[in-house]
């Protein structure tokens, strides 16, 4: 919850959400029309309840539904998911996004993201280069952790972004405190119909770190693979359909031969439909992943892996709850529709599947554990709980 005290989700709508207005305001070219609009949210953030979600949008009645919830409720009394996604939705009709009134308030960013990627893109030639030498399941796993360790760079995270400048998946990282890279690839060699399904995030350094995986895995291990992006703004450096062919296009372009040609056997799966770009409005919804639509549990059971990427998707799944943090992963995670492998840095207080002594030399190593992105899991989860949970959400009367 937003309302609890010292927390990272409280800080995160007290700190950084005025602050993303204001650099949408100072990137905007329209900034004198969205001024007033923009300064409103940022009053009703800081000292007013809540207000109703605007006509026009997407899922409006899902939106409604879940206002009526929280309704009367401030910023700082919301569940944190809720109040981050809300957010963006109100932000983006606040600029007149959803009317075509407006751009996306964030392409500046993520273009100037892309651009960064340099020092990720020239590990990636050496590791492209090498990766050939290695048994198959280590390589998986090498890629793995490079997706894994990209995801740190995250413009909705500027403290963790700062603190892993550079290359955040330089060579001498720790290994994931739960690594079950090996056994996702294996039940995926055993699988009839290979396809792997990431839930993308970030634009940027983690994308081209995403896709070298894609390329790989197109290459040895998969029939075809799908990029699940998002249909429109959201949480600033999250990946949409034309972020995807903007990094593929950069690979292209790069002098190293070896990261060109990467990008080239990319740009032939787009052509060919061995790798697709999707999006669905549920991706930028207000629901955790135990409520997804019957169309997206259909796409996504054609999966042999579903590679869940980073820390809001990992909260989706674990539906932002105080698990105990030994809690086993298949206990915490609600009923989905194929295997699925979480590969996600600490960006938030919440965890499962994680050993009590592992928790306690976290704890002791490194007090900010949690929340620095120093740290990561990949964990997996290779049969989906049977059936599925119909229970609609209601607002918690007590308890934590």
């Amino acid at each position: 919850m937003t309302s609890e005290p010292g927390s990272f989700a409280r800080a995160t709508i007290e700190e950084r959400k005025p602050a993303i207005v204001a650099e949408v305001l100072a990137l905007s070219p329209k900034r004198e029309v969205i001024r007033h609009a923009l300064q409103a949210l940022v009053e009703e953030i800081r000292h007013l309840p809540i207000s109703p979600p605007p006509p026009g949008v997407p899922l409006h009645a899902e939106w409604v539904a879940h206002y009526g919830l929280w309704e009367g409720s401030t910023w700082l009394e919301l569940p944190w998911y809720f109040a981050e996604a809300y957010f963006y939705l109100r932000l983006l009709s606040a600029i007149g996004y959803f009317a075509g009134l407006h751009p996306d308030p964030f392409a500046r960013q993520k273009a100037s993201l892309l651009a960064q990627s340099g020092p990720v893109v020239a590990s990636m030639a050496r590791i492209e280069r090498a990766v050939g030498d290695l048994p198959p399941a280590e390589a998986f796993t090498l890629l793995a952790r490079r997706s894994l360790w990209g995801n740190r760079t995250d413009l909705s995270n500027v403290a963790v972004t700062e603190r892993h400048r550079g290359d955040p998946t330089h060579s001498d990282q720790p290994p994931p405190v739960v690594d079950d890279c090996r056994s996702a690839y294996e039940d995926l060699l055993r699988a009839p119909e290979a396809e792997v399904v990431f839930l993308c995030d970030n634009a940027g350094p983690e994308l081209v770190c995403d896709l070298h995986l894609a390329a790989w895995l197109l290459d040895h291990a998969a029939e075809r693979v799908a990029l699940e992006v998002k249909p429109q703004p959201f949480f600033v450096s999250d990946a949409m359909a034309r972020e995807v062919d903007a990094t593929i296009a950069y690979l292209q372009g790069c002098d190293d031969p070896a990261v060109q040609g990467v990008g080239d056997r990319l740009k032939d799966a787009r052509s060919r439909g061995t790798l697709s770009v999707r999006d669905h409005p549920f991706w930028c919804g207000p629901d955790h992943y135990d409520s997804l639509p019957q169309d997206l549990w259909d796409r996504l059971s054609r999966a042999a892996l579903v590679i869940s990427k980073g820390d809001v998707n990992y909260r989706r799944f674990l539906r932002d709850r105080h698990w105990p943090f030994d809690t086993p992963i298949e206990r915490a995670l609600p009923p989905f529709p194929a295997p699925v492998l979480l590969l996600r840095t600490f960006k938030g207080e919440l965890a499962a599947g994680l050993s009590r002594e592992a928790v306690e030399q976290l704890s002791r190593a490194d007090p900010d554990w949690l929340v620095s992105g120093r740290q990561g899991v990949a964990q997996y989860r290779a049969q989906a709980r049977a059936g599925r949970d119909g229970a609609t959400a209601s607002r918690p009367t007590g308890g934590t």
